[in-house]
């Protein structure tokens, strides 16, 4: 495996006390910044349609209904938003600042604190205020005051998390623990960007391990393919062996090369799988909680892995080369072999009572339907950087 290297291309020592002296470039922290706002924007908007002019503005009115779940599930989608947008101000502004020393070891700390929760409070109201205003004008949504108060809220309370000094720690922790575990590079940023989308994505239970459709696959005349029908069992199979040995390979080439690789890639799986059990425990129908566990998932998951192990030993280019056509073919293949039911027929496998189920299922659907294509065109520009020697 080669050896990691600065942003100029040079070799550098494994170092796993990195200094916090040299911060971390966050190169794609605006991007996690960007794509966490198009997921509230989704999910505030969602399904977009049936624009039309309102008849009264709602947003100055204080709602009839209030339900303590809407409030927590606003306050909880906007802390992270407060995070991201306070952590990127300090990050930033540490390495504009270098190489003088850090703006927390300087004299005006506070006001640094206090500019980067100010920051993050006023984007996240004003995001709030244009999302509620959009509200407005459509038939399936309601605005209302408590819910840009609860998201206001939400963003104060992981600003605050995060100018305050355990915020400070686990700041640095984490740039500890990134360059600790994965690889030198800015690419690898947005590669650990896509492994948070993978993750979120398993938090639909509706969505088989390692492959496309429902966990209830229907043939189209009605009636339920047989498990180990070989025209229905081998091609989910192999496809979920491909997306598999694909993904494995992916975490391999993020990882960094003087840690012990397959401990890394069992966590990640593990963690994945969790998310997946524990989701479909609480919002599946109890007969439908390990649906997703057939005959073809065992073997595709086994065949996978097997054929992942002997892939990891290849070098790091090639190593990329191989995760590139695998999560190409995963993803062509999972498409291929599986079946899909109307999204109204799939809402059916849950037991929620609570709300905004629809938009949870039809955005982690679309991540992880968008998933292998954007893993495909971030391992291809890896394999192309690094045979031109970038």
């Amino acid at each position: 495996m080669p050896r990691p290297t600065d942003q100029s291309g040079t070799y550098r020592a494994y170092n796993p006390a990195w200094p916090p002296s040299q911060p971390a470039p966050w190169r794609a922290g605006r991007g996690a910044l960007l794509l966490y706002t198009l997921v509230i924007l989704y999910a505030s908007l969602n399904p977009f349609i049936g624009w039309r002019k309102p008849e009264v503005f709602t947003l100055f009115f204080w709602p009839k209904y209030i339900t303590a779940f809407d409030i927590v599930l606003n306050v909880l989608a906007y802390a992270p938003l407060g995070v991201l947008c306070a952590s990127l101000y300090i990050a930033f502004t540490r390495r504009r600042d270098q190489p003088r020393p850090l703006p927390w070891q300087q004299k005006n700390t506070r006001v640094l604190a206090r500019r980067a929760w100010l920051l993050a409070v006023l984007a996240a109201g004003v995001l709030s205020a244009a999302i509620e205003t959009a509200q407005a004008f459509l038939p399936s949504r309601v605005c209302s005051p408590v819910d840009w108060l609860s998201n206001v809220f939400g963003a104060l309370l992981g600003a605050t998390f995060m100018v305050a000094h355990p915020g400070r720690v686990l700041l640095e922790k984490v740039e500890r623990w990134r360059y600790r575990h994965f690889a030198s590079g800015n690419w690898v940023d947005w590669g650990l960007l896509l492994l948070g989308l993978w993750l979120f994505a398993q938090l639909n239970p509706a969505i088989p391990f390692f492959e496309a459709g429902n966990v209830v696959n229907q043939l189209v005349s009605g009636e339920k393919p047989h498990p180990y029908d070989p025209l229905y069992l081998l091609p989910q199979a192999v496809g979920i062996a491909l997306n598999v040995c694909g993904f494995v390979l992916f975490i391999t080439v993020l990882l960094h090369p003087a840690k012990r690789i397959w401990a890394n890639v069992w966590v990640v799986l593990l963690l994945g799988l969790v998310a997946k059990v524990s989701m479909a425990s609480l919002m599946l129908k109890a007969p439908l909680m390990i649906a997703w566990m057939g005959p073809g998932t065992v073997i595709g998951l086994t065949s996978g892995l097997l054929l992942a192990i002997l892939f990891s030993g290849v070098k790091h280019h090639w190593r990329v080369f191989g995760a590139t056509l695998f999560v190409f073919a995963g993803g062509v293949m999972a498409k291929i072999s599986s079946i899909y039911n109307a999204f109204d027929e799939t809402l059916r496998l849950f037991d929620w009572p609570y709300g905004q189920l629809v938009n949870f299922a039809s955005l982690t659907h679309w991540v992880s339907e968008i998933w292998p294509l954007l893993a495909f065109l971030f391992l291809a520009m890896v394999f192309v950087k690094h045979r031109r020697g970038d």
